[in-house]
Formats: C-alpha cells, structure tokens, sequence
C-alpha cells in the first residue's frame, strides 16, 4: 500500500520528531510505501528559518521527493508565499482568500503523489488546505484525518478550523490520539481513538547518562503552550536542582539552573529523559487542553522511563505519575519538589504505552478495505 502524509513538519534527520514521522517511519518497517511532503513553508519561512529551507531541504527536498530509505521518499513544497495564521483578525480574514488557491495550485510532483497514493494522511493544521485537491485528483484514496491538536489551541486560523468541521465527516476516518478531541469535531465524523507510541527501542539503549554523577536533574521538552513562570519558580526554589528545557523559541534567558538547548534530534534528547530525576510538562492551559493528558507525546516518553511528572494540576489523576502543582505564583514549590524527588518508580507507570508498530498497526486496522 502506498501511504502519501501532508504535514507542516520537516521530515530531516536534524529536525526534532513528532508522532507524524514515528508513523510514517513505522509504516516503511511494516513494508508500506511511504511519501511525505512538508507544507505550510515558503520564502517567508527562509527569512524565520534560513538554515532549515534555504540549507537542509534546499540541498534535497525543495518542491522534489528525496529518497530518504528503500520505499521511504520525503520532499517540501516551497512556494514563493503560502498562507499562514496570525493572532490579528484582520491579517487572518486575508489569508483566508489565499488558503483554498495554495490548497488547489499544486505543483507537479505533489500532484502526482497524490494520484499514485493508495492513503491520504493529512495532518491537522495547514494540510487541511489541500482536502479538496486530494478528493479531486484521486477520488479512490482512502484519506485519513490525523488530527493532533485541537486547532483552537494551537492558534490556528478561524479558515482552517471552519475547514476542519467541513471536511472531518468527509474522510474515511479521523484519528485522534485523546478521546477529548472528538469533542469539537461533527458527530457524523467517523473518529477513532489510537494512543500515541514511543520508540522504546531507543531509550532502552540509552545506558550512557548525560549528566554529572550526583547531580540532581528535570527535563522538559517541547514548546507547546510553554509555561515559563513555572519553571522559573521551580528553579528559585531549588537552585541544586538543574532544569533542562528542550524546544524552538524557548527563551535562554533563565537562571543558571536552568540550560536551554533548543531543538535537537530527538536521538540526542533520549538520554536526558531517560535519566532525569523527573520530568516537566510545563503547560498553560484551560478545560480544553485537558486531551493533552492523553495525547502529549512527552508524557508517554516520560512515563516509559518511570519518571514522576510535574504538571498542571488539571492533568494531575490522569495517571499515576503526574503530580500536580497550582499557580505559579502560588504554589509551595520547595515541598512539592520535595515529594517528587522522593517519589517511587513503579514499574506500572509503563502500562498500556505502545510501540509506533502498534500504532501503525492499528491504523492499518482503519483504512477502508477499498483502498
């Protein structure tokens, strides 16, 4: 079967990884074929991001496919300009009269991957664009909505989220990595719910600990809905304790407990989970964002290597490893840190965490038989 994914990700070795490629890499191992196309990038995105279009997909993906293992091909769609959201109103009603001619003028080797693909998988966000090129171009393929945010949150542009309620009960099935995100979506889209995975193959390979012996240290990685008041509250309140926050944009600004490194390939990232003390989830968020408890990748990479969490007390109950703490401001970080560097390390954290094969499988399970 041959799998085409449209996601706003770059799919490049140095570029950190999202369950969209742990997906599409898990398919190739399960002898599927698989195209991936990076969108949601043009030459605005070169002046944000030079080193990334103008260096790593320039040298072999920009607007062509890259062979980047047998049956594996990833290219990036760069436009001279592309659509794109905002938090101004009246730049995002503009941009809503361009997204439906970016989604439908497609160059050629987009056009056809499209037509070859047995399964569409679009990835919520700017994707969503291309829904009606897809059904036109190739009206047999089964098209999958991966939904993995809710748009709301993420900030998404009110076009996009309009499409988004449009197409979900036109796709073969949406699938949503938290129950939670059924909630906004139409009642006739056909969802199923498939937890994330992890790579447990490689944090069981990680022997090599990354930091000093003695030390004591917490990890966060990512930069969705960052909290920085959080962390700077934990680090005054145990300076011996050092924070390592992994993510793009994160400020480096902090106290000298706190190491910021950006965004790495996730193979330099697994040993500083697999041997924290404990893990951040430094989240601000409201009712809305409760799917993350079930949809955040960290907290599953996190729990696979048994260590207690901290996060927001909404999530707190979830599992059995998220300790909960209050407002910033508020909250009496010393005892709390206190409790979670004496927290116990069962083993049970690890229940009911699957591999990406195990996801593949499941959304093998998904596709039409027609496809």
């Amino acid at each position: 079967m041959k799998f085409l994914f449209l996601s706003t990700h770059a799919f490049l070795p140095a570029t950190r990884k999202t369950s969209v490629h742990f997906v599409a890499e898990a398919l190739v191992a399960r002898r599927h074929k698989v195209d991936t196309v990076s969108v949601g990038m043009s030459r605005l995105t070169a002046w944000k991001k030079p080193q990334l279009v103008e260096g790593a997909i320039a040298a072999g993906q920009k607007n062509r496919f890259a062979d980047t293992a047998p049956g594996y091909r990833s290219a990036a769609y760069l436009p001279p300009l592309h659509p794109f959201s905002t938090s101004h109103a009246w730049v995002n009603r503009l941009t809503a009269l361009t997204f439906p001619l970016y989604g439908n003028l497609l160059p050629g080797f987009l056009r056809q991957a499209i037509t070859d693909a047995d399964v569409v998988v679009i990835e919520s966000g700017t994707a969503i664009a291309f829904f009606d090129a897809v059904q036109r171009l190739n009206p047999k393929a089964a098209v999958i909505y991966f939904c993995r945010d809710r748009l709301d949150t993420v900030g998404a542009s009110a076009w996009l989220q309009a499409t988004e309620q449009r197409i979900a009960p036109l796709c073969d099935r949406v699938i949503v990595p938290s129950p939670r995100m059924a909630d906004h979506l139409p009642k006739t889209a056909r969802v199923r719910f498939i937890p994330q995975g992890i790579d447990k193959q490689v944090f069981d390979a990680a022997t090599v600990s990354p930091y000093p012996p003695g030390t004591l240290n917490a990890v966060s990685v990512g930069n969705m809905l960052f909290d920085r008041a959080a962390i700077e509250a934990m680090a005054a309140a145990r300076p011996d304790i050092t924070y390592h926050l992994f993510g793009a944009g994160i400020p480096d600004d902090f106290a000298g407990n706190v190491r910021v490194y950006g965004e790495r390939p996730f193979p330099d990232i697994v040993p500083f989970i697999r041997f924290a003390d404990f893990g951040i989830a430094p989240y601000r968020l409201g009712e809305r964002e409760l799917y993350l408890a079930q949809s955040s990748l960290k907290l599953q990479q996190y729990s696979y290597c048994l260590l207690p969490i901290l996060v927001p007390r909404l999530l707190e109950g979830s599992r059995g490893n998220l300790v909960g703490y209050d407002r910033p401001e508020t909250q009496d970080w010393t005892l709390l840190l206190d409790r979670v560097l004496a927290s116990a390390h069962p083993e049970g954290w690890r229940d009911g965490i699957l591999t990406w094969d195990e996801v593949a499988e499941r959304i093998e399970a998904e596709i039409p038989a027609s496809a």
